[in-house]
């Protein structure tokens, strides 16, 4: 680590000029995978060296050594009252990290579930807008394309009764069709809109837009799915925001509503695994380094009046120092103590610790995708009891 900062500066200060000896370093970094790291970026360890290499390429040295080092630091946190267990992740913040690009969209899923949660609802949809690719089409080009579409589409859907949406948009290589660029939309419509009706209109119409432009490629059906019927609040939606591990409600609604916005909302581990091309790497990163991921529309673009839900998000994600923890402590304000980094309780749990076990049952117990961090934790604490 001091070698890294040390050839950090010299490159800064114009001293040196070859970065190979740093980006072998952090390379070397980023190759020595911890077991909490394997949980939350999964099998990329490939794509991430590439794009540490790709940092030290752009001059963003800092940024790279963060990348490196993403989830080492991540603590495990204990409520002083009700000795609930949850992770603080000390990530990096990338959009192309497998992991922070997940947390990325935390705040458009805390404000959907603010309204979710303080008012009715009408009827709730999930739909997919899907553009044929083009082989040799840059990442650029495509995304551009299907902008040109949306917008000759959104005034549809508009004009069809959409009241509020959050669109997400994902990207993925091909070798066959090029870059497989499409949208999940989470779409609200009034109550007693009738499917048939609504979905012949909308794919009608996106075949229409999309095959505007390059009208010879073969086109994918919308995809259109009923979550659930107009109704009234989902209480309690706001309070599951922590997208590593949570705790699933059990009303059949809001668990259907919670997993449709859960997919919405992944990260780009699946998308990454497939790039065998380092130069696929490197525009991917330039893409997602400028491009925004998550839109909202109609009334879920504004904040909920006196909703103080993305405030708490925000700082429980800032890391805060002893001194300003000691001084909230002091002031009564602490209510999550930290018991120590993810990979350490890790460790203590293979050398017996109680207390660690019991902490890392207490996350294995909440809710996630069957693959996924959870899933790749489940693992390995098998492995380490083993």
């Amino acid at each position: 680590m001091q070698d890294i900062d040390e050839l950090t500066l010299r490159l800064e200060r114009g001293t040196d000029e070859d970065e190979t000896p740093l980006a072998q370093r952090l390379v070397g970094l980023c190759s020595k995978l911890s077991g909490w790291q394997w949980c939350i970026h999964g099998d990329t360890q490939e794509f991430r060296k590439r794009v540490v290499k790709w940092l030290v390429k752009k001059q963003k040295y800092v940024l790279a050594k963060r990348y490196a080092l993403c989830g080492k630091g991540d603590l495990l946190l204990r409520h002083d009252a009700t000795k609930v267990v949850r992770v603080k992740p000390m990530g990096c913040g990338a959009r192309f990290c497998p992991r922070c690009s997940r947390r990325a969209g935390r705040k458009h899923l805390s404000r959907v579930a603010s309204h979710l949660s303080a008012s009715s609802h009408g009827s709730i949809w999930h739909m997919v807008l899907t553009q044929p690719g083009l082989q040799k089409e840059t990442i650029q080009a495509t995304r551009v394309r299907f902008e040109n579409a949306w917008k000759r589409f959104y005034p549809v859907l508009r004009k069809a009764g959409l009241q509020s949406a959050l669109a997400t948009y994902h990207v993925k290589p091909s070798t066959k069709y090029g870059w497989h660029y499409h949208c999940h939309l989470v779409a609200e419509f009034p109550e007693g809109v009738d499917e048939e009706t609504l979905y012949q209109g909308l794919n009608e119409r996106w075949r229409t837009v999309v095959s505007k432009d390059v009208s010879h490629l073969d086109y994918k059906d919308l995809f259109m799915r009923h979550v659930c019927d107009a109704g009234p609040a989902l209480e309690g939606m706001k309070d599951n925001t922590q997208l590593d591990f949570w705790s699933e409600s059990q009303d059949q609604v809001e668990t259907l509503l919670h997993y449709v916005i859960r997919d919405v909302l992944q990260g780009i581990e699946s998308w990454v695994a497939c790039m065998e091309r380092e130069q696929d790497c490197f525009d991917f990163c330039e893409f997602m380094g400028a491009a925004k991921r998550h839109r909202t529309y109609g009334k879920w673009r504004l904040k909920v009046k006196g909703d103080d839900t993305e405030a708490k998000a925000d700082a429980e994600e800032r890391a805060l120092s002893e001194a300003t923890r000691e001084k909230n402590k002091a002031k009564g304000d602490i209510e999550w103590s930290a018991l120590s980094t993810v990979d350490s309780c890790l460790r203590d749990s293979r050398s017996g610790s109680i207390e660690s076990s019991e902490a890392l049952k207490q996350l294995i117990g909440c809710t996630n995708r069957s693959k996924g961090v959870l899933f790749r934790l489940r693992k390995l604490t098998t492995w380490l009891a083993a």
